[in-house]
Parts: structure tokens; C-alpha cells; sequence
């Protein structure tokens, strides 16, 4: 498979390229991932915003410290002449799975809070009321329909009404903070992660040509998330960072590690939310995405063990999203339908259920070779999966 190589005359920008990921990382406050809305008292769980506290220092620290780093990240990709570093042979092992790993993870959440009778998250209980039992009823066969990959094009598309829905049941800026659930929705009906029936592939062949808006909208829609957050729940509300830090005050680390008295839980706060709302710009622009991922790995992961389950429950699509971005998030075209549309086109998907239906056995005991799946007058094979995965990892 061919890949993306780097001459060996640029190595010195391999080392400045690890350590501003380092910086990135280190520059992130333990509590930069956590939803704090999570684990503070029901009462302030859905508190309003401080816009009046737009102006103070935090915001022109998100701006400068957005608009260095993305210089930096931009100077780097000009250097190593490629947006799509680093790319390991791994990632072609990781793609045939991708959308796959982005279901399974929101599925699990969404059903998860849906059996708390929540919406995406613990601070969106939904109503007693006919559209909460509605929605709540919604959220379940997504889940399903994510889970097991029956229909999952359908569910994607219920999953945006439902968010959609969610506007007339809860306050705006508590949606807003949920916007990378639309980005799951727009990937999976537009990418998918089963093979559908012939007459539903028919109609999706129209949809190939945006795979690469659809994964580009989950970008953008999930550093959008990541900055409303940042703001809405640490900036703008610093009371709800500081009720966090009252129950788990080993998070402010620069107190309770270094013993530097005078950081105190506001300031620690702001810290974390200039971080978080950082890295949603650097999504956003699409500079590098692949490093900014991996800077992103490490503290989403390292809230995991220090808090309840639900950081995890709740942190799982942001998860399969990483995973995704990974492999696609820097402008690589996904193709998918060369693994989800063309088996169903060529007679594949025909062949596999006549066999299931056993109609169809191998003469000699063996397995049916993956050529004779397809039908005679096809015309065409399926592509192997080295050669799918090569065309998927390169820059088209």
C-alpha cells in the first residue's frame, strides 16, 4: 500500500512537532474534559450562562493561545507538506471499522441515558410528558438501530430529529453543548456501516459524493461542541467549576500536586476551559487534525478512572468520534461505498443471503471464495480490502 512518506531531511520538525503535542497536552488541566454539569448539585446542572463574563481574560487567553498554537500547527504542515501526518500503517487496519466503532460507541451512551430516562447526557432528564416520552422512545431505537446496524441510516436520520426535537424541551445553550450528536447523525446516514438492501444502495449512490462534507461537518460541529462547553459550563459559569472542585478538589492539581496555594478553584477553572475551547478551534480549522486527536486522547482519557461511570458513559461518542477523525478528520476521502454499497450493486449481498438461506454450499467443503459472491453479469469485484484501505488513507 502506498503511504505518505517523510523525507529524512525534515526529521529535526518530527521533534518540534512532539513536543508542541506534548505542550498541547500538558498544557491541559485534568478537568479540561470533564462535564461538570455532570457532578454538581440538580440545581445547577442547567444554569444559565454569565455572558457579562465574555470580556474577562479567558477569552483573549482562547484567542491568543488558539491563534499561536494554530500558527504553529500550520507552519509544521507547511514543513512536512502533508495535512495528513502522521500515518502509520495501522490506520489502514483501523479503517474498515470506523463508522462501525462511532455506532457502537453513541449507541451505548444513547441507550444508557435513555434508560436513566436522560437525553445524551445526566443533565438533560427528559419530561414526563408526551414529547419527553417520545423523544425517549426515539433515543431507544437509535440506539438500536446504531447497535445492531439494522436500518442504521434510518436511525441516524431519526437521531437528527430527535436532536432537533430536543430545542423545545430544554434550554438552548444545554442543546448547543450536545452539537457533535448532529455530526454523528450527518456521518452515519451519509457514511453508514452495514450493507443495505439493493433498492435502499440504489438511492445512496446520490449520497457518495458528500462523504467527505459529512465527515467534515463532524469536525467542525464537535470543536463547535467543545468551545460552547468550555464556555457555557467553565467561563461563562464559573460557580459550576467551582462546585466540581468543592467534591473532587484533587482535579486542581497545580493546589494539590505542586501545593501552589494561590491557583485557586476559579482560576483553575478558567484554566481548563481556555484549554478545551483551544482545542475546538484547532478542529475546527482542520490544521493538522491528526495530532490535535492525539493531544485530545490523553485527557479525555485521564478523567476516566478519577470519576463515576458516567464520564465514560458520556465521553463514549466523543470517543468514536476521535477514532473516526483520526483516519478521516484531516480531509481524507472515506469511500465507503466501496465497502458498503458496491456488495449490494454487484449481486454480493444476494449471493451472502441465498448461502445463509442454504441454497448455496460449497462443493468441496470449502469456503466460498469472496469473488464467486458476486453475481456473473456484474461486470465488476469488489476491490481487496488492501487496496480499498490504500485508496481510503490517501489524500484524493
Amino acid at each position: 500500500m502506498d503511504r505518505l512518506h517523510w523525507p529524512r531531511r525534515q526529521a529535526p520538525h518530527t521533534r518540534w512537532l512532539l513536543l508542541l503535542g506534548c505542550a498541547l497536552v500538558a498544557l491541559g488541566p485534568a478537568p479540561a474534559s470533564a462535564h461538570v454539569r455532570w457532578f454538581v448539585p440538580e440545581s445547577l446542572q442547567l444554569r444559565s450562562p454569565q455572558w457579562e463574563l465574555f470580556w474577562r481574560w479567558p477569552t483573549l487567553a482562547v484567542i491568543g493561545l488558539s491563534a499561536f498554537l494554530w500558527a504553529g500547527l500550520r507552519l509544521l504542515q507547511r514543513a512536512l507538506g502533508t495535512p495528513h501526518w502522521p500515518n502509520p500503517p495501522l490506520l489502514a487496519s483501523m479503517e474498515p471499522c470506523a463508522t462501525r466503532v462511532l455506532a457502537l460507541h453513541a449507541g451505548i451512551s444513547l441507550v444508557w441515558f435513555a434508560y436513566q430516562r436522560e437525553l445524551f447526557v445526566p443533565s438533560l432528564e427528559l419530561p414526563n410528558s408526551p414529547l419527553g416520552w417520545a423523544l425517549l422512545v426515539a433515543t431507544v431505537i437509535v440506539a438500536f438501530t446504531f447497535i445492531t446496524a439494522l436500518f442504521d441510516r434510518a436511525g441516524a436520520a431519526l437521531l437528527l430529529l430527535v436532536y432537533l426535537a430536543a430545542f423545545a424541551v430544554f434550554p438552548p445553550v444545554a442543546v448547543l453543548e450536545q452539537l457533535h450528536y448532529l455530526g454523528i447523525a450527518l456521518v452515519l446516514l451519509v457514511l453508514g456501516q452495514t450493507v443495505p438492501p439493493l433498492g435502499v444502495a440504489k438511492y445512496l449512490v446520490r449520497f457518495t459524493r458528500y462523504e467527505r462534507h459529512a465527515v467534515t461537518a463532524l469536525r467542525l460541529l464537535t470543536g463547535l461542541a467543545l468551545i460552547i462547553v468550555a464556555f457555557s459550563e467553565k467561563l461563562l459559569n464559573p460557580e459550576l467549576s467551582s462546585a466540581f472542585l468543592r467534591q473532587y478538589p484533587h482535579f486542581n492539581v497545580l493546589h494539590s500536586l505542586f501545593g501552589w496555594t494561590w491557583v485557586s478553584d476559579r482560576f483553575f477553572g478558567d484554566l481548563a476551559g481556555v484549554v478545551e475551547a483551544t482545542i475546538g478551534i484547532l478542529l475546527i480549522t482542520g490544521v493538522l487534525t491528526r495530532v490535535v486527536i492525539l493531544a485530545m486522547w490523553v485527557p479525555f482519557n485521564l478523567t476516566v478512572p478519577l470519576l463515576p461511570p458516567v464520564e465514560l458513559l458520556g465521553h463514549l461518542p466523543i470517543f468514536g468520534i476521535m477514532y473516526l477523525l483520526l483516519l478521516y478528520g484531516s480531509g481524507v476521502a472515506p469511500q465507503t461505498a466501496f465497502r458498503w454499497l458496491q456488495p449490494a450493486l454487484t449481486g454480493e449481498l444476494a449471493a451472502a443471503q441465498r448461502r445463509l438461506a442454504g441454497e448455496e454450499q460449497p462443493s468441496s467443503g470449502e469456503p466460498v471464495p469472496a469473488q464467486a459472491a458476486s453475481t456473473p453479469n456484474s461486470g465488476s469485484r469488489r476491490p481487496s480490502s488492501a487496496r480499498t484501505s490504500a485508496r481510503c488513507l490517501q489524500y484524493r
